[in-house]
């Protein structure tokens, strides 16, 4: 007997072929094994329905909550080899940073007392994982209603009263499709990450540095291997102190990033293509596509515009680190070639970097760090270090576009503003005074 023909034969003892026969009948999905079900599939009743999505759900790869699986695809996504971390390692860093903090201290009053740590690859995927889990909730929650609508859409009508029932296996099934895709492109940026804060999102708990890849780009960079810990530490640690010194910072980019996620609509119509189209002989492939496919975010008006005010963000908090850290590594013989080579690398986009910026519908690449280090450079020179510091005193002291533009008239537009508020407050208070 031929493979082709043990195949076919075998196919009929095989649940995980006949699943979507068993759901959509002959004509949804491309139907069961040939001739296996009648049209409209075989009748399931409610208990049967909640195995089969549990099969499902178990194609997918894991079980478990988004996190969960993010932090089981993510190990195995790691680049290898991940080398530990050694005590001549830790040490090596443990320098770097208490260094970076005494030239910190010259430069700016931001301050952190975070421990830092060496990570290895996979301690930063790993650590990683809740924060972009977080961030992304909202993102995930729309994913998460349209699959639970494009699966039901593709259900015969007699299964449909079971549907509400299976309502959180179906999320759980999304849920884990959408950590998957968050655990692989986490796994792969782990082999190219030099600091917990590349992304100038507060992700992790303590500043980092993941030795593996700062050996591996000093070599690339042709850099010296010691100066560039030091600085990337500087660069590590003066954000982590911004975010340590303006609490209200974080949230401010969380609440950015939730405004630009719930204007973020699904493409239901590719969800339900995939679902219609999906070939029960052919498992591994119609999984492979769910996993790569299945959450495409499309922007709207409102969600370009939230986009546009996220990437600024990050943008000045990169800018004022590029500035800061400059500064405080004066001593540093290479600190010019670091700086713009870091710079460079900042502005390439790999392709994992690439997978996660498609996954949110958001690129979080700092597209105007030139232009934030510049307005910092000019507020440092012209008013002096309080001045550039002060811009995080406040949300509204935060550069708009205008001011990225052309730094030289931010001082100029946020005192006219700041004027305009005071005579508001002020005309309030008199009307409030008239009143009584």
């Amino acid at each position: 007997m031929s493979d082709k023909d043990r195949d076919k034969d075998s196919s009929g003892d095989d649940p995980l072929n006949n699943l979507f026969g068993m759901l959509f009948g002959a004509g949804g999905a491309q139907g069961g094994a040939q001739g296996q079900f009648p049209a409209g599939g075989i009748p399931i009743d409610g208990n049967m329905l909640s195995s089969i999505l549990g099969q499902i759900q178990g194609l997918m790869g894991q079980s478990g909550g988004a996190g969960d699986v993010a932090r089981q695809t993510a190990t195995s996504k790691v680049p290898t080899p991940d080398p530990s971390v050694t005590d001549e390692v830790s040490r090596a860093t443990h320098d770097a940073f208490r260094l970076a903090e005494l030239w910190l201290e010259r430069v700016t009053e931001f301050t952190t007392t975070n421990e830092a740590q060496s990570l290895t690859r996979k301690d930063w995927a790993t650590q990683s994982v809740e924060g972009w889990v977080e961030i992304a909730q909202p993102i995930q929650a729309n994913m998460s209603r349209t699959f639970t609508e494009s699966m039901s859409d593709q259900i015969p009508e007699e299964m449909r009263p079971f549907m509400s029932s299976m309502s959180s296996m179906m999320t759980n099934m999304s849920a884990s499709l959408f950590g998957a895709q968050i655990g692989e492109a986490l796994g792969t940026l782990s082999g190219s990450v030099l600091t917990g804060t590349d992304y100038n999102l507060p992700i992790l708990d303590a500043p980092a540095l993941i030795e593996s890849n700062i050996s591996g780009a000093s070599a690339e960079l042709d850099l010296d291997h010691t100066q560039l810990r030091i600085f990337v530490a500087c660069v590590e640690l003066a954000k982590r102190a911004l975010f340590a010194s303006t609490p209200w910072l974080a949230g401010h980019i969380r609440t950015a990033f939730a405004k630009y996620a719930s204007n973020v609509e699904v493409d239901s119509s590719n969800i339900h293509d995939m679902m219609g189209n999906i070939n029960p002989q052919n498992m591994h492939e119609a999984t492979e596509e769910l996993r790569n496919g299945m959450f495409k975010p499309v922007s709207t008006e409102e969600g370009e515009q939230a986009k546009e005010s996220l990437t600024r963000i990050v943008s000045t908090v990169a800018g004022w680190a590029d500035v800061v850290a400059y500064n405080a590594c004066e001593a540093l013989e290479q600190r010019d070639e670091i700086r713009e080579a870091l710079r460079r690398r900042t502005t390439m986009t790999s392709d994992s970097e690439n997978a996660l910026s498609q996954l949110i519908g958001l690129d979080l690449t700092p597209t105007r760090l030139r232009d934030a280090a510049a307005l910092f450079t000019y507020l440092e020179s012209s008013e002096g270090a309080q001045a550039r510091d002060a811009v995080f005193s406040h949300p509204d002291a935060l550069p708009t576009n205008a001011d990225l533009d052309d730094p030289l008239g931010y001082s100029e537009r946020h005192s006219e503003q700041a004027q305009t508020e005071d005579d508001m407050d002020e005309a309030l208070r008199r009307l409030l005074e008239e009143e009584s």
